[in-house]
């Protein structure tokens, strides 16, 4: 989902080329190891000064430039500081506005803290670095990244690969001016990671995702705000996620979970999104690939990702749908190409399908007054016209389920049965197939509560695209089922009307502390919900 650099401020050259490869004490982050405790400063050292978030700057610390200027070029300064750096180091970013020419990529830290003063008062700008990430950090545990901003960064702002143990905190990444193509692809980009805990951070103007987490487990992202980016926040292909406490507004589409084909970890599961305020996601989509294809005006989507239950949002103002649940087959149509085009990754345990979305306890106001975007563009049609099985033009609906996976698979071997065959041992044995639907697998959306005022009150709907039930399939002349686009309004709770257990809360081990809703956040209002 990579964009173009913005040609007029960098050279295109590799990574690696162009990073400044910065080593590390310890090991590279896969053994699992914990980092030390997690302790603001390091205990027993006098305290010289605290950031604007309370952490405390101790006088063992390694200040980069501690005399630089405003505009001042610190690259050489900040690449001595972490070239060989020593476990549980503690390094200090100046305060002011800094250029960094090059990308920073530092290897297997161990117990390592960055932090500027503040996540306004220091901010590295990368408009002129001819690497390709501002930071990357590879391998490693126990790593902080806090209190600055990183601006115009030449692909992404902060990214993370097979470390165990991040946290990012009161760190921004920013594009600024307007949304655009050529804007760098993810702001803060952990993968392929355990361990993770992001909060109290914003991004703006990211052309892939704002604050993404992939390919992970283990994840506590809460308190974040992402504004003016394709995708707010997503979590893709990966397991052990809670999102909540936080802001998405103003991007593409607000909080996304995705599982996505043909990566090493092939799917994720037990997804958690709570308690965010996700209003008004209404920019036009810049992006490319699959996020690209995200209607505008979309609040949260959940694509081919089974186990993710939704709750205790505020959804509103979204101008397509405050709701998107569908397979994949949304995305790649041609059923019968996917054991040759996919084969591999379903396999592995990919699916296009989806299954256990459970949608409840939501707040619903104001989505729908704009329905648009390619992808939804001919069930935008249907719904908005006579062309809906209520035989009248309706308000787009908030809650939008495609159907078509589940309707397959409910076919059996007139559907994607037959799709069982691909799949691997390992994945069979975890309980990936394309069996008909059992009450476990079922998309629930119950006890969601209208936020319309009156007389708007009855255009909050539920819409299926295709009907789930067999017995009520209509197929075309090609034996493929048709689209029913079936509407009603959302509190009658004629589609979508069941329930699901609730998900185990995800938690964080970073430095041997816990991090969620089972450790620091225990007596959090969000936790109770």
């Amino acid at each position: 989902m990579r964009q173009k650099a913005k040609i007029s401020k960098i050279f295109t050259i590799s990574a690696l080329a162009s990073g400044l490869l910065l080593a590390g004490c310890g090991d590279d982050g896969e053994d699992g190891k914990d980092g030390k405790d997690g302790i603001s400063g390091n205990a027993g050292q006098s305290v010289v000064v605290s950031t604007t978030s309370g952490f405390a700057i101790t006088e063992n610390a390694v200040f980069v430039a501690p005399d630089a200027a405003n505009g001042d070029d610190i690259t050489e300064a900040l690449s001595l500081a972490l070239f060989d750096i020593q476990e549980d180091a503690l390094v200090v970013l100046p305060k002011g506005r800094f250029m960094v020419t090059e990308g920073i990529v530092v290897n297997s830290a161990r117990g390592l803290t960055i932090t500027g003063h503040g996540i306004n008062e220091t901010i590295l700008d990368f408009s002129t670095s001819n690497g390709d990430d501002a930071f990357r950090f590879q391998g490693g545990n126990g790593i902080t990244v806090r209190d600055f901003g990183v601006y115009e960064a030449p692909k992404n702002g902060i990214k993370t690969t097979n470390v165990n143990g991040i946290h990012i905190a009161y760190t921004a990444t920013v594009w600024e001016g307007e949304l655009e193509a050529d804007n760098g692809a993810y702001g803060l980009y952990p993968l392929k990671s355990q361990n993770v805990l992001m909060e109290n951070n914003y991004s703006y103007g990211s052309a892939d995702a704002g604050i993404y987490v992939g390919q992970s487990e283990n994840i506590v992202v809460r308190n974040n705000t992402a504004n003016n980016n394709v995708a707010g926040i997503e979590i893709e292909n990966s397991s052990m996620a809670d999102v909540y406490n936080n802001i998405a507004v103003g991007n593409s589409g607000g909080i996304l979970s995705f599982d996505l084909p043909g990566l090493e970890k092939a799917y994720g599961g037990n997804v958690r999104i709570f308690n965010n305020q996700v209003y008004a996601n209404n920019a036009d989509n810049v992006g490319a690939g699959v996020v690209g294809a995200v209607p505008p005006g979309t609040g949260v989507i959940v694509l081919a990702a089974s186990g993710v239950e939704i709750y205790n949002n505020q959804i509103t103002d979204n101008e397509t749908t405050a709701v998107a649940i569908t397979s994949y087959f949304l995305i790649d149509d041609d059923v019968s190409s996917y054991p040759v085009n996919y084969g591999a990754t379903m396999q592995d345990g990919w699916s296009p399908t989806l299954k256990n979305v459970y949608l409840h306890n939501n707040t619903i106001a104001r989505n729908g007054s704009n329905p648009r975007g390619d992808l939804l563009a001919q069930i935008i049609g249907g719904y908005t016209s006579v062309m809906n099985s209520s035989g009248m033009a309706q308000t787009f609906p908030a809650i939008l389920y495609g159907g078509i996976g589940e309707l397959l698979s409910n076919l059996g071997n007139q559907g994607i049965g037959g799709f069982n065959a691909i799949v691997g041992p390992d994945a069979a044995a975890a309980g990936v197939n394309y069996d008909p639907y059992g009450p476990g697998d079922l998309i629930c959306a119950n006890s969601n509560i209208n936020g319309n005022p009156a007389p708007k009150y009855e255009e909050v709907n539920t819409g299926l695209v295709y009907p789930v039930d067999t017995a009520n399939a209509t197929f075309d002349g090609n034996g493929d089922p048709e689209a029913q686009l079936l509407i009603d309004q959302m509190v009658n709770n004629t589609y979508l009307n069941c329930v699901q257990p609730r998900l185990a809360p995800a938690k964080v081990n970073f430095r041997n502390n816990i991090y969620g809703c089972t450790g620091d956040d225990l007596a959090e209002a969000a936790c109770a919900l």
